[in-house]
Protein backbone atom coordinates (compact mmCIF):
# COMPACT_ATOMS: atom_id res chain seq x y z
CA UNK A 1 0.00 0.00 0.00
CA UNK A 2 0.90 3.68 -0.21
CA UNK A 3 0.09 5.42 2.72
CA UNK A 4 -0.88 8.32 0.84
CA UNK A 5 -4.10 7.01 -0.45
CA UNK A 6 -7.73 7.54 1.96
CA UNK A 7 -7.75 3.21 2.05
CA UNK A 8 -4.52 2.87 3.58
CA UNK A 9 -6.17 3.57 6.52
CA UNK A 10 -9.56 1.44 6.60
CA UNK A 11 -8.24 -1.41 8.03
CA UNK A 12 -8.55 -3.14 4.81
CA UNK A 13 -6.21 -5.65 5.19
CA UNK A 14 -7.16 -6.92 8.53
CA UNK A 15 -10.96 -7.73 6.95
CA UNK A 16 -9.47 -9.53 3.86
CA UNK A 17 -7.02 -11.80 6.48
CA UNK A 18 -10.00 -12.77 8.46
CA UNK A 19 -12.07 -13.30 5.23
CA UNK A 20 -9.50 -15.86 3.73
CA UNK A 21 -9.09 -17.27 7.21
CA UNK A 22 -12.93 -18.59 6.77
CA UNK A 23 -11.69 -19.18 2.91
CA UNK A 24 -9.52 -21.98 4.01
CA UNK A 25 -11.42 -23.96 6.08
CA UNK A 26 -13.41 -24.19 3.12
CA UNK A 27 -10.96 -24.75 0.49
CA UNK A 28 -8.53 -26.46 2.26
CA UNK A 29 -5.87 -24.00 2.33
CA UNK A 30 -3.70 -22.43 5.36
CA UNK A 31 -2.92 -19.11 5.60
CA UNK A 32 0.51 -19.51 7.05
CA UNK A 33 2.29 -16.46 6.45
CA UNK A 34 1.15 -12.77 6.72
CA UNK A 35 3.69 -9.92 6.53
CA UNK A 36 3.05 -6.42 7.72
CA UNK A 37 1.58 -3.66 5.49
CA UNK A 38 4.44 -3.34 2.79
CA UNK A 39 5.13 0.85 1.53
CA UNK A 40 8.49 0.66 0.05
CA UNK A 41 11.36 -1.60 -1.38
CA UNK A 42 13.01 -1.93 2.20
CA UNK A 43 9.59 -3.13 3.68
CA UNK A 44 9.19 -4.98 0.43
CA UNK A 45 12.61 -7.41 0.91
CA UNK A 46 12.39 -8.14 4.58
CA UNK A 47 8.33 -9.85 3.84
CA UNK A 48 9.78 -11.31 0.73
CA UNK A 49 12.56 -13.27 3.08
CA UNK A 50 10.20 -14.15 5.48
CA UNK A 51 7.76 -15.69 2.80
CA UNK A 52 10.73 -17.70 1.32
CA UNK A 53 11.60 -18.83 4.55
CA UNK A 54 7.64 -19.77 5.59
CA UNK A 55 8.12 -22.81 2.10
CA UNK A 56 5.19 -21.55 1.03
CA UNK A 57 3.02 -22.91 -2.01
CA UNK A 58 1.57 -19.79 -3.28
CA UNK A 59 2.60 -16.03 -2.32
CA UNK A 60 -0.56 -13.47 -2.71
CA UNK A 61 0.26 -10.10 -2.99
CA UNK A 62 -2.36 -7.98 -2.46
CA UNK A 63 -3.37 -4.70 -3.48
CA UNK A 64 -5.00 -3.11 -1.03
CA UNK A 65 -4.31 0.22 -2.62
CA UNK A 66 -2.21 1.45 -5.48
CA UNK A 67 2.05 1.30 -5.14
CA UNK A 68 4.89 1.30 -7.22
CA UNK A 69 7.11 -1.14 -8.62
CA UNK A 70 10.03 -1.13 -6.24
CA UNK A 71 6.99 -1.64 -3.03
CA UNK A 72 6.30 -5.38 -4.97
CA UNK A 73 9.21 -6.70 -6.98
CA UNK A 74 10.98 -8.03 -4.56
CA UNK A 75 8.12 -10.19 -4.03
CA UNK A 76 7.37 -10.90 -7.54
CA UNK A 77 11.10 -12.03 -8.36
CA UNK A 78 11.03 -14.84 -5.19
CA UNK A 79 11.37 -18.62 -6.75
CA UNK A 80 8.00 -19.85 -5.54
CA UNK A 81 4.28 -19.21 -7.57
CA UNK A 82 2.91 -15.29 -6.67
CA UNK A 83 -0.29 -13.78 -7.35
CA UNK A 84 -1.13 -10.39 -7.46
CA UNK A 85 -4.32 -9.74 -5.45
CA UNK A 86 -6.36 -5.84 -5.89
CA UNK A 87 -9.36 -5.04 -4.04
CA UNK A 88 -12.20 -3.54 -5.22
CA UNK A 89 -12.96 0.56 -4.41
CA UNK A 90 -14.87 1.04 -1.43
CA UNK A 91 -16.50 3.51 -3.06
CA UNK A 92 -17.08 4.95 -6.71
CA UNK A 93 -17.06 8.77 -6.58
CA UNK A 94 -15.12 11.69 -5.04
CA UNK A 95 -11.62 10.90 -4.09
CA UNK A 96 -10.25 7.98 -5.73
CA UNK A 97 -9.58 6.33 -2.40
CA UNK A 98 -7.09 3.21 -3.00
CA UNK A 99 -6.54 2.73 -6.72
CA UNK A 100 -5.60 -0.29 -6.60
CA UNK A 101 -6.84 -2.14 -9.92
CA UNK A 102 -4.31 0.26 -11.40
CA UNK A 103 -1.74 -1.38 -8.98
CA UNK A 104 -2.32 -4.44 -10.39
CA UNK A 105 -2.08 -3.61 -13.92
CA UNK A 106 0.92 -1.52 -13.12
CA UNK A 107 1.91 -5.44 -11.19
CA UNK A 108 1.41 -7.86 -13.67
CA UNK A 109 2.89 -5.65 -16.53
CA UNK A 110 6.27 -5.87 -14.46
CA UNK A 111 6.24 -9.65 -13.70
CA UNK A 112 8.94 -11.56 -15.42
CA UNK A 113 7.53 -15.03 -14.73
CA UNK A 114 4.09 -17.06 -14.32
CA UNK A 115 2.33 -14.94 -12.06
CA UNK A 116 -1.51 -14.83 -11.72
CA UNK A 117 -3.87 -11.80 -11.36
CA UNK A 118 -6.84 -11.81 -9.22
CA UNK A 119 -9.30 -9.16 -8.02
CA UNK A 120 -12.39 -8.77 -5.71
CA UNK A 121 -13.26 -9.22 -2.15
CA UNK A 122 -12.17 -12.94 -0.44
CA UNK A 123 -16.73 -13.27 -0.98
CA UNK A 124 -16.80 -12.42 -4.27
CA UNK A 125 -17.09 -15.82 -5.92
CA UNK A 126 -15.06 -14.78 -9.34
CA UNK A 127 -11.94 -14.34 -6.72
CA UNK A 128 -12.73 -17.47 -4.95
CA UNK A 129 -13.12 -19.26 -8.53
CA UNK A 130 -9.84 -18.18 -9.45
CA UNK A 131 -8.01 -19.28 -6.46
CA UNK A 132 -9.71 -22.58 -6.25
CA UNK A 133 -8.44 -23.38 -9.63
CA UNK A 134 -4.79 -21.87 -8.80
CA UNK A 135 -5.16 -24.29 -5.28
CA UNK A 136 -6.22 -27.16 -7.63
CA UNK A 137 -3.10 -26.43 -9.84
CA UNK A 138 -0.54 -26.22 -6.95
CA UNK A 139 -1.47 -29.28 -5.31
CA UNK A 140 -0.56 -30.98 -8.96
CA UNK A 141 2.42 -28.59 -9.21
CA UNK A 142 3.65 -29.58 -5.44
CA UNK A 143 3.75 -33.54 -6.12
CA UNK A 144 5.75 -33.12 -9.61
CA UNK A 145 8.21 -30.70 -7.70
CA UNK A 146 8.36 -32.99 -4.36
CA UNK A 147 7.37 -36.13 -4.83
CA UNK A 148 9.32 -38.78 -4.46
CA UNK A 149 8.36 -42.52 -6.48
CA UNK A 150 9.83 -46.12 -6.99
CA UNK A 151 10.60 -47.51 -10.42
CA UNK A 152 10.85 -51.07 -9.74
CA UNK A 153 12.15 -53.45 -12.04
CA UNK A 154 12.45 -51.09 -15.33
CA UNK A 155 10.14 -50.56 -18.36
CA UNK A 156 8.40 -53.60 -19.66
CA UNK A 157 10.24 -55.18 -22.55
CA UNK A 158 10.22 -52.98 -25.97
CA UNK A 159 8.26 -50.38 -24.18
CA UNK A 160 11.43 -48.11 -24.65
CA UNK A 161 9.30 -44.94 -24.17
CA UNK A 162 8.89 -45.70 -20.99
CA UNK A 163 12.35 -45.11 -20.00
CA UNK A 164 11.79 -41.33 -19.81
CA UNK A 165 12.01 -39.67 -16.43
CA UNK A 166 10.20 -36.58 -15.55
CA UNK A 167 12.17 -33.26 -15.38
CA UNK A 168 10.17 -31.60 -12.95
CA UNK A 169 11.95 -32.30 -9.72
CA UNK A 170 9.99 -35.21 -8.42
CA UNK A 171 12.34 -37.99 -6.89
CA UNK A 172 12.93 -41.43 -8.93
CA UNK A 173 14.53 -44.09 -6.71
CA UNK A 174 15.09 -47.34 -8.87
CA UNK A 175 15.11 -50.88 -7.69
CA UNK A 176 15.55 -54.52 -9.25
CA UNK A 177 12.77 -56.85 -9.17
CA UNK A 178 14.79 -58.95 -6.87
CA UNK A 179 13.64 -56.38 -4.18
CA UNK A 180 10.40 -57.87 -4.89
CA UNK A 181 11.40 -61.38 -4.53
CA UNK A 182 12.76 -60.63 -1.25
CA UNK A 183 9.58 -59.09 -0.05
CA UNK A 184 7.75 -61.63 -1.32
CA UNK A 185 9.75 -64.60 0.80
CA UNK A 186 9.20 -62.14 3.79
CA UNK A 187 5.48 -61.95 3.68
CA UNK A 188 4.06 -64.52 6.45
CA UNK A 189 1.93 -67.17 6.29
CA UNK A 190 -0.52 -65.54 8.59
CA UNK A 191 -0.90 -62.37 7.04
CA UNK A 192 -2.30 -64.17 3.59
CA UNK A 193 -4.24 -65.92 5.65
CA UNK A 194 -5.60 -62.62 6.77
CA UNK A 195 -6.23 -61.34 3.62
CA UNK A 196 -7.87 -64.85 2.21
CA UNK A 197 -10.18 -64.54 5.20
CA UNK A 198 -11.11 -60.72 4.90
CA UNK A 199 -11.74 -61.15 0.84
CA UNK A 200 -15.15 -60.02 -0.60
CA UNK A 201 -15.19 -59.56 -4.13
CA UNK A 202 -16.86 -61.43 -6.84
CA UNK A 203 -14.79 -63.88 -8.56
CA UNK A 204 -14.31 -66.90 -11.17
CA UNK A 205 -11.57 -68.24 -8.56
CA UNK A 206 -12.16 -69.83 -5.21
CA UNK A 207 -10.47 -68.16 -2.33
CA UNK A 208 -7.48 -70.81 -2.04
CA UNK A 209 -6.17 -69.93 -5.73
CA UNK A 210 -5.67 -66.59 -4.38
CA UNK A 211 -3.48 -67.40 -2.17
CA UNK A 212 -0.06 -65.86 -4.32
CA UNK A 213 -2.34 -62.95 -5.58
CA UNK A 214 -2.73 -61.88 -2.09
CA UNK A 215 1.18 -62.61 -1.10
CA UNK A 216 1.65 -60.61 -4.13
CA UNK A 217 -0.44 -58.00 -3.07
CA UNK A 218 1.53 -58.20 0.61
CA UNK A 219 4.63 -57.52 -1.05
CA UNK A 220 3.75 -54.50 -3.03
CA UNK A 221 2.41 -53.13 -0.33
CA UNK A 222 5.47 -53.19 1.81
CA UNK A 223 7.40 -51.94 -1.07
CA UNK A 224 5.15 -49.27 -2.11
CA UNK A 225 4.91 -47.73 1.64
CA UNK A 226 7.82 -44.83 1.59
CA UNK A 227 6.86 -43.43 -2.04
CA UNK A 228 4.16 -41.52 -3.34
CA UNK A 229 3.66 -44.20 -6.17
CA UNK A 230 5.12 -46.95 -8.14
CA UNK A 231 5.92 -48.10 -11.49
CA UNK A 232 6.16 -51.91 -11.89
CA UNK A 233 7.26 -53.87 -14.28
CA UNK A 234 4.61 -56.51 -13.82
CA UNK A 235 5.28 -58.56 -17.09
CA UNK A 236 6.77 -61.07 -17.93
CA UNK A 237 8.61 -62.14 -14.66
CA UNK A 238 5.84 -61.98 -12.30
CA UNK A 239 3.85 -64.09 -13.98
CA UNK A 240 6.41 -66.19 -15.02
CA UNK A 241 7.98 -66.79 -11.34
CA UNK A 242 5.07 -66.07 -9.10
CA UNK A 243 2.33 -68.08 -11.36
CA UNK A 244 -0.22 -65.10 -10.85
CA UNK A 245 -0.79 -61.76 -12.77
CA UNK A 246 -0.07 -58.43 -10.35
CA UNK A 247 -3.13 -56.50 -11.73
CA UNK A 248 -5.65 -57.63 -9.19
CA UNK A 249 -3.26 -57.14 -6.38
CA UNK A 250 -2.63 -53.55 -7.96
CA UNK A 251 -6.35 -52.76 -7.87
CA UNK A 252 -6.80 -53.95 -4.73
CA UNK A 253 -4.05 -51.96 -3.10
CA UNK A 254 -5.06 -48.68 -5.52
CA UNK A 255 -8.36 -49.43 -3.50
CA UNK A 256 -6.65 -48.21 -0.21
CA UNK A 257 -4.67 -45.34 -2.18
CA UNK A 258 -1.44 -46.76 -3.60
CA UNK A 259 -0.39 -45.55 -6.93
CA UNK A 260 0.99 -47.93 -9.12
CA UNK A 261 1.49 -47.60 -12.92
CA UNK A 262 1.79 -50.74 -14.69
CA UNK A 263 4.85 -51.73 -17.50
CA UNK A 264 7.25 -49.35 -15.89
CA UNK A 265 5.69 -46.28 -17.13
CA UNK A 266 7.75 -43.46 -14.52
CA UNK A 267 6.20 -40.34 -16.41
CA UNK A 268 2.67 -42.11 -16.43
CA UNK A 269 2.87 -42.57 -12.64
CA UNK A 270 4.15 -39.16 -12.56
CA UNK A 271 0.72 -37.74 -14.61
CA UNK A 272 -1.19 -40.23 -12.47
CA UNK A 273 0.27 -38.38 -8.92
CA UNK A 274 -0.78 -35.12 -10.88
CA UNK A 275 -4.39 -36.06 -11.39
CA UNK A 276 -5.08 -37.72 -8.11
CA UNK A 277 -3.37 -34.16 -6.52
CA UNK A 278 -5.71 -31.93 -9.06
CA UNK A 279 -9.31 -34.09 -8.46
CA UNK A 280 -8.66 -35.66 -5.16
CA UNK A 281 -9.49 -39.07 -6.48
CA UNK A 282 -7.74 -41.78 -7.66
CA UNK A 283 -6.57 -41.80 -11.69
CA UNK A 284 -5.70 -44.69 -13.95
CA UNK A 285 -3.58 -45.68 -16.92
CA UNK A 286 -5.19 -46.95 -19.96
CA UNK A 287 -4.12 -47.76 -23.79
CA UNK A 288 -6.51 -46.70 -26.69
CA UNK A 289 -7.49 -50.12 -27.73
CA UNK A 290 -10.60 -50.13 -30.46
CA UNK A 291 -12.08 -47.17 -32.57
CA UNK A 292 -15.35 -47.08 -33.61
CA UNK A 293 -18.60 -45.40 -34.25
CA UNK A 294 -19.11 -45.13 -30.38
CA UNK A 295 -16.33 -43.52 -29.86
CA UNK A 296 -12.29 -44.61 -28.15
CA UNK A 297 -12.32 -47.67 -26.25
CA UNK A 298 -9.71 -47.08 -23.47
CA UNK A 299 -8.52 -50.07 -21.72
CA UNK A 300 -6.14 -51.73 -19.30
CA UNK A 301 -5.53 -54.99 -18.04
CA UNK A 302 -7.56 -54.82 -14.82
CA UNK A 303 -5.51 -52.78 -11.87
CA UNK A 304 -8.20 -49.77 -11.86
CA UNK A 305 -9.52 -48.97 -8.35
CA UNK A 306 -13.31 -49.85 -7.72
CA UNK A 307 -13.75 -45.89 -7.50
CA UNK A 308 -14.01 -45.99 -11.09
CA UNK A 309 -16.55 -48.74 -11.19
CA UNK A 310 -19.41 -48.44 -12.83
CA UNK A 311 -21.06 -51.60 -11.83
CA UNK A 312 -20.20 -54.59 -10.23
CA UNK A 313 -16.31 -55.76 -10.07
CA UNK A 314 -14.96 -59.41 -10.57
CA UNK A 315 -11.70 -61.13 -10.63
CA UNK A 316 -11.06 -62.80 -13.67
CA UNK A 317 -8.53 -64.74 -15.97
CA UNK A 318 -5.79 -62.59 -17.51
CA UNK A 319 -7.07 -62.58 -21.59
CA UNK A 320 -3.68 -63.86 -22.84
CA UNK A 321 -2.03 -65.92 -19.77
CA UNK A 322 -5.42 -67.13 -18.60
CA UNK A 323 -3.37 -66.59 -14.82
CA UNK A 324 -5.38 -65.14 -12.30
CA UNK A 325 -6.16 -62.34 -11.92
CA UNK A 326 -7.49 -59.18 -13.38
CA UNK A 327 -10.45 -56.89 -12.07
CA UNK A 328 -13.29 -56.99 -14.75
CA UNK A 329 -15.55 -53.80 -14.45
CA UNK A 330 -17.10 -50.50 -16.74
CA UNK A 331 -15.53 -47.33 -16.33
CA UNK A 332 -18.13 -45.06 -14.64
CA UNK A 333 -19.71 -42.69 -16.77
CA UNK A 334 -18.88 -39.16 -16.42
CA UNK A 335 -16.48 -36.51 -17.25
CA UNK A 336 -12.57 -37.06 -17.17
CA UNK A 337 -9.34 -35.29 -17.88
CA UNK A 338 -6.13 -36.69 -19.00
CA UNK A 339 -2.68 -35.53 -18.72
CA UNK A 340 0.86 -36.63 -20.25
CA UNK A 341 3.96 -35.65 -19.19
CA UNK A 342 6.33 -35.69 -22.18
CA UNK A 343 9.92 -35.58 -22.58
CA UNK A 344 11.55 -31.96 -22.99
CA UNK A 345 9.11 -30.32 -20.68
CA UNK A 346 6.44 -31.05 -22.59
CA UNK A 347 2.69 -32.49 -21.98
CA UNK A 348 -0.78 -33.05 -23.23
CA UNK A 349 -4.02 -31.96 -20.90
CA UNK A 350 -7.33 -33.69 -22.30
CA UNK A 351 -10.57 -34.43 -21.22
CA UNK A 352 -13.92 -35.60 -22.69
CA UNK A 353 -16.97 -38.31 -21.48
CA UNK A 354 -16.71 -42.14 -20.43
CA UNK A 355 -20.10 -43.29 -21.44
CA UNK A 356 -20.02 -46.33 -19.17
CA UNK A 357 -20.33 -49.17 -21.56
CA UNK A 358 -18.05 -51.61 -21.04
CA UNK A 359 -15.90 -52.97 -23.83
CA UNK A 360 -12.60 -55.72 -23.35
CA UNK A 361 -12.21 -58.14 -19.81
CA UNK A 362 -10.82 -55.93 -17.72
CA UNK A 363 -11.45 -52.00 -17.42
CA UNK A 364 -12.59 -50.13 -20.22
CA UNK A 365 -15.08 -47.65 -21.50
CA UNK A 366 -15.27 -45.64 -24.52
CA UNK A 367 -14.44 -41.86 -24.30
CA UNK A 368 -16.86 -39.75 -26.36
CA UNK A 369 -17.04 -35.75 -26.71
CA UNK A 370 -13.23 -35.54 -26.43
CA UNK A 371 -11.28 -32.23 -25.34
CA UNK A 372 -7.78 -31.01 -26.19
CA UNK A 373 -6.43 -28.28 -24.18
CA UNK A 374 -9.88 -27.56 -23.17
CA UNK A 375 -10.61 -27.43 -27.01
CA UNK A 376 -13.36 -29.63 -28.28
CA UNK A 377 -12.39 -32.39 -31.25
CA UNK A 378 -14.39 -35.08 -32.91
CA UNK A 379 -13.12 -38.53 -31.69
CA UNK A 380 -11.42 -38.68 -34.81
CA UNK A 381 -9.49 -35.70 -34.64
CA UNK A 382 -8.33 -36.26 -31.10
CA UNK A 383 -6.90 -39.98 -32.49
CA UNK A 384 -5.29 -37.82 -35.04
CA UNK A 385 -3.53 -35.80 -33.01
CA UNK A 386 -2.62 -38.34 -30.72
CA UNK A 387 -0.59 -40.31 -33.38
CA UNK A 388 -0.15 -37.07 -34.93
CA UNK A 389 2.10 -36.09 -31.88
CA UNK A 390 3.30 -39.68 -31.22
CA UNK A 391 2.25 -39.63 -27.43
CA UNK A 392 3.42 -42.99 -26.05
CA UNK A 393 1.05 -45.28 -25.25
CA UNK A 394 -0.77 -44.68 -22.07
CA UNK A 395 -3.17 -42.72 -21.34
CA UNK A 396 -3.78 -40.87 -17.53
CA UNK A 397 -7.01 -39.93 -16.25
CA UNK A 398 -8.63 -38.83 -13.79
CA UNK A 399 -11.83 -38.18 -12.17
CA UNK A 400 -13.99 -34.94 -13.24
CA UNK A 401 -13.46 -32.06 -15.50
CA UNK A 402 -10.70 -30.36 -14.37
CA UNK A 403 -8.38 -29.18 -17.30
CA UNK A 404 -8.46 -25.83 -16.76
CA UNK A 405 -6.36 -26.56 -13.40
CA UNK A 406 -3.85 -29.05 -15.22
CA UNK A 407 -3.26 -26.23 -17.75
CA UNK A 408 -2.69 -23.54 -15.15
CA UNK A 409 -0.40 -26.44 -13.27
CA UNK A 410 1.44 -27.13 -16.76
CA UNK A 411 2.11 -22.97 -16.52
CA UNK A 412 3.26 -22.64 -13.27
CA UNK A 413 5.83 -25.83 -14.18
CA UNK A 414 6.93 -24.41 -17.18
CA UNK A 415 5.50 -26.62 -19.55
CA UNK A 416 4.72 -26.21 -22.81
CA UNK A 417 1.02 -27.22 -23.44
CA UNK A 418 1.21 -29.64 -26.97
CA UNK A 419 -1.71 -28.20 -29.17
CA UNK A 420 -4.47 -30.40 -30.81
CA UNK A 421 -2.96 -31.24 -34.23
CA UNK A 422 -6.26 -33.13 -35.96
CA UNK A 423 -4.66 -33.54 -39.62
CA UNK A 424 -6.14 -36.56 -40.75
CA UNK A 425 -5.37 -37.52 -44.44
CA UNK A 426 -1.27 -36.23 -44.92
CA UNK A 427 1.62 -36.91 -43.18
CA UNK A 428 2.50 -35.07 -39.66
CA UNK A 429 5.94 -35.33 -38.76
Amino acid sequence: MRPLFRGARLGLEHTSRQALERLGQELGFELAYVSEPVADATEAEVAARAARAARLDLLLVQHVTFATGDAFLPLLELPIPVGLWALPEVWESGPLPQNAICGLNLGVSLAQKPTKWFYGSAEDSWFQARLKLTLDALRGARVLREGRVLALGGHAPGFFAFAAMPQTGLTVEKAELTELWDALAAVPEAAVAEQAAAFRELSEYPVEALRELFRLELALEKLAQPYDGVALREWPEIPDKVGVMAYAAMARLADRGYTFAPEGDVLGLASLLALRAVSGQPAILLDISHFSPKGILLWHGGEAPQAWAGGPTRLVPHFNRNLPAVRDMSLRAGPISGLRLLPGGKAVVHGGLLNGEKGYDGDSGYLTRPTWAAEPLTPRQFLASWFNHRIPHHMAVGMGAHEEALLEMCTWLGLEVLPARPEERRLVW
